[in-house]
């Protein structure tokens, strides 16, 4: 459930940047084809008692960019801030009836991944009640 309504925020941003969920793969003659795509992680932490019998569920949600080392760095940086400022640090957000507060959300610096491309991390800190 988590994961859905995460995703559903991520896609009501608009970012143009398509995703692969965790656990699948994707051609890689597909990806060659892409300026930009990211890869996605959930990292639930524990689960607690909130107020009046309600039950947190707080996680990192993990978004990394990946994009051709060829195009340079501008384009996943753009994309980055749009997604930090989208999610945002301190912020309230409903989606589908469920409260989620993003705690922080921070973007690290881009660097090579070995292959050829430059990868992004976003981190995202959540609790959704």
């Amino acid at each position: 459930m988590i994961n859905k309504l995460l995703e559903k925020h991520y896609y009501a941003g608009g970012f143009g940047v398509p995703t692969i969920a965790p656990n699948k793969t994707i051609d890689a003659k597909r990806l060659s084809g892409l300026p930009i795509y990211a890869k996605w992680q959930l990292m639930p932490l524990r689960d607690r008692m909130g107020t009046l019998c309600s039950i947190q569920h707080t996680g990192i949600l993990q978004i990394t960019l990946f994009v051709d080392a060829a195009i340079g760095t501008d384009l996943i940086d753009q994309k980055a801030q749009a997604i930090v400022n989208h999610f945002g640090t301190e912020k309230s957000h409903t989606i589908n009836g469920a409260q989620i507060l993003i705690m922080s959300s921070t973007a690290n610096a881009a660097m090579p991944d070995g292959t050829g491309k430059f990868m992004m991390p976003i981190t995202i800190e959540y609790r959704v009640v």
